[in-house]
């Protein structure tokens, strides 16, 4: 039977990862660490060939799969599902502000995260459904070849738990830093994992080790 892989990549750094500032739907753009992350995860790649790549329409993820495509002359096809969260009230606050101002919340977003609705937002349950929807229609659309996906932290979380096949309480469990790449065999329904959270390709760039945010 045809076999098929996922790509999964995290957009580049953006001043607002790096200021510890919710972005959401906001679009933010890459800043030069980003562009450099974006370009190296490119180097890494150069030689695969790919089916297709996708990408979330907002700027930061947008960027980061047309340098991954230079390489391979192929178009980036944007798809509204794999957009990050809407964090709601949060966006372009600060993760120290949300703490302060709103305890409650931010707590339930730590303790509870399975169960968030964000003030004004989106809630978890909500987005586990849209991108994961999203990631089964590319895996019904192409059946075989290779596949790159490039998305947001939280989606990222989400599309890996579900081809785990986990439950969505464990999302927060798995991470994905910025311009990492995971890799997932597709065969006959089963999602076998290659490769998770890699972000050897970025060594030479002499970055600290990111947080999870």
């Amino acid at each position: 039977m045809p076999k098929m892989e996922i790509i999964l990549v995290r957009h580049g750094e953006t001043d607002w990862n790096a200021g510890g500032i919710f972005r959401g739907h906001e679009d933010v753009r890459l800043n030069a660490t980003g562009i450099a992350q974006a370009d190296a995860v490119g180097e890494a790649l150069k030689d695969r060939v790919f089916e297709a790549i996708y990408s979330s329409p907002l700027k930061r993820a947008t960027v980061t799969a047309r340098r991954i495509a230079m390489p391979h002359e192929i178009e980036v096809r944007p798809k509204g599902g794999f957009v990050d969260i809407n964090y709601g009230a949060w966006q372009g606050l600060k993760e120290s502000t949300v703490k302060e101002k709103m305890p409650a919340a931010y707590d339930r977003w730590t303790d509870t995260p399975w169960k968030m609705r964000f003030p004004g937002g989106e809630s978890t349950r909500k987005a586990w459904k849209r991108v994961n929807t999203a990631l089964r229609e590319v895996l019904f659309l192409h059946g075989m070849g290779t596949i790159v996906i490039v998305s947001h932290r939280i989606p990222l979380k989400l599309m890996t738990t579900y081809l785990l096949g986990r439950h969505l309480k464990d999302f927060q469990s798995v991470r994905h830093d910025p311009c990492a790449i995971s890799v997932f065999q597709v065969q006959d329904g089963v999602h076998k994992p290659l490769l998770l959270n890699d972000s050897s390709h970025l060594k030479g760039l002499g970055l600290p080790a990111p947080r999870d945010f």
